[in-house]
């Protein structure tokens, strides 16, 4: 018996193992594949300095909200002296710190569940498009993503009931909550809901001070670094997206997002226009596959909670993860309504934490075959195998197919160095002008404030006369324009009428490059 005990445990083990090198061949496949965006070429910028001091001053002074999450630029700064400025090498810090999450949401839903429990999170971990896409990106997510996994594992000595060494567990839960709440303004979201549900679902007062006090004290330098920020006591003054799309939308496309990623369905680039509601329909089998596995894996959910329920468990587990999910949802929802932002599921990175706990419940119910709840249970884990593939689905297009492609600056600028000569100077009217450096093309010139303008409807001056002015009357001028859906259509042909002709248009993903001659007197 011990004998098949200990064969079952090394299968086991084998079977992790294997899953867990699939996390990380899919965090490092092609991690330099598509070019940096521009988002990312904000990450370089505020890490572009050359000391940690620097580091510290310059993060205070970013003028959006990454000024509100600081710690991510402060890493880069440090592992860029390490591993240099490769597209790999800034990729690498995400995709290390996404295998982390991984591994230690494996080990939180061991403890608090058993190993089976735990190897469906591990799978529903690994192949999350959403966690593996921003696992490939240099940006803030997997980090926050990261340090909210170890404070869901600390406080899993609470979730287990495990009485053992919690003095240790205690101060590093409150270390963790301190560094996230540092690490990024939203992370309030994901630990208010743990506080809440902590006290709710459990009702042990005592036990709750012993836990929050060292993590509220431990945090209030954190606090006073985002109260003393910019900007903090009045949003509006900071650059976001404010809200341009109805609030229901915003809701779907967090939730489509969480659970399968941007890459399923119609891509960004398709929705920007006026026939999305077209668009969508197109995409009508993929929509409603999901719509029907998603919905069985929250009936199935609420019927576990609903027996947990009838045999008086409510402390269980169960309860608590669901309690996070409802409220951070909630919060991150009045957080996009007041600040009059849009929610996107890059924002809502907390909310798949403890969905990557809750929804394997859904399948760990073992009624007797022939039971009526039998065929709910097998229905279930159908249902949750569907969710992975459609997530395996949703990467093969992130990999592989080119609609989903993010903004293209290294195709741009190899364009601009290769088409500019004596007569011709390129002028870009919006995009991140660091990634134009980082890509070699130090000759663009930065004509945003012109950009600017035209976008606003600015057109009280001639717009043609003053890209002639810039461009030191140059014959042939490349105009270059990221995210080019922020001007309205044909709006820069017309301007630029007056005084040049349009001799052709290049694009790129998320680029247009317009070619204007002058025109002869």
């Amino acid at each position: 018996m011990i004998i098949i005990q200990n064969q079952r445990w090394s299968r086991y083990y084998l079977f992790i193992l294997i899953v867990i090198i699939l996390s990380v061949f899919l965090r490092f496949f092609m991690l330099a594949n598509q070019s940096l965006w521009y988002d990312e070429g904000l990450s370089l910028t505020n890490s572009d300095v050359s000391t940690f001091q620097e580091s510290i001053t310059r993060v205070r002074h970013i003028g959006n909200s990454d000024r509100f999450q600081p710690l991510y630029f402060i890493v880069l700064f440090w592992w860029r002296q390490v591993f240099g400025e490769t597209e790999f090498a800034l990729r690498s810090l995400s995709a290390v710190l996404g295998i982390g999450s991984t591994i230690v949401i494996f080990f939180t839903a061991f403890r608090i569940y058993g190993k089976k429990h735990a190897l469906w999170s591990l799978l529903i971990m690994t192949f999350s498009s959403f966690c593996v896409n921003y696992s490939q990106e240099a940006r803030i997510y997997s980090l926050a993503m990261f340090i909210a996994s170890l404070q869901l594992y600390f406080f899993s000595k609470v979730l287990a009931k495990n009485e053992d060494n919690q003095s240790v567990s205690k101060l590093l839960f409150s270390i963790f909550i301190a560094l996230g709440i540092f690490s990024n303004i939203t992370m309030w979201l994901f630990t208010t809901a743990l506080c809440v549900s902590h006290i709710a679902i459990y009702r042990n007062f005592k036990q709750w001070l012993q836990w929050w006090i060292p993590a509220a004290f431990l945090s209030i330098p954190s606090i006073l670094y985002h109260l003393t920020l910019p900007g903090a006591t009045d949003p509006e003054t900071i650059p976001i997206n404010r809200l341009g799309l109805p609030i229901i939308q915003n809701i779907l496309f967090v939730l489509h997002g969480i659970l399968v990623g941007i890459t399923y369905g119609p891509s960004m680039e398709q929705l920007r226009g006026d026939n999305r509601v077209q668009v969508m329909v197109s995409y009508w089998p993929q929509i409603l596959l999901l719509l029907i596995v998603g919905t069985t894996i929250l009936l199935a959910l609420v019927r576990v909670l609903l027996i947990h329920k009838k045999k008086s468990r409510e402390q269980h587990p169960d309860y608590f993860f669901a309690s996070v999910f409802v409220i951070a949802f909630l919060l991150g929802l009045l957080l996009a309504i007041v600040a009059k932002t849009n929610w996107v599921p890059r924002h809502s990175y907390y909310l798949w934490l403890p969905l990557a706990m809750l929804i394997p419940s859904a399948v760990s119910q073992k009624p007797s075959i022939g039971s009526k709840r039998y065929g709910v249970s097998q229905l279930a884990q159908i249902a949750v195998i569907s969710l992975i593939v459609l997530n395996i689905y949703s990467l093969f297009n992130y990999y592989f197919n080119e609609n989903y492609q993010r903004d293209d600056y290294r195709s741009a600028v190899q364009y601009l160095i290769k088409n500019r000569s004596s007569s011709t100077q390129s002028v870009f009217l919006f995009g991140n002008p660091r990634l134009f450096r980082y890509y070699g093309d130090t000759l663009t010139l930065d004509g945003r404030n012109l950009g600017d303008r035209l976008r606003k409807g600015i057109t009280n001056e001639n717009f043609a006369e003053k890209i002639e002015k810039l461009t030191n009357s140059m014959d042939t001028v490349l105009v270059t324009v990221n995210r080019d859906y922020q001007f309205p259509q044909g709006l820069i042909e017309r301007e630029m009428s007056d005084l040049y002709k349009l001799d052709s248009q290049v694009n790129f993903a998320y680029f247009k490059i317009y070619r204007f001659t002058k025109k002869s007197n």
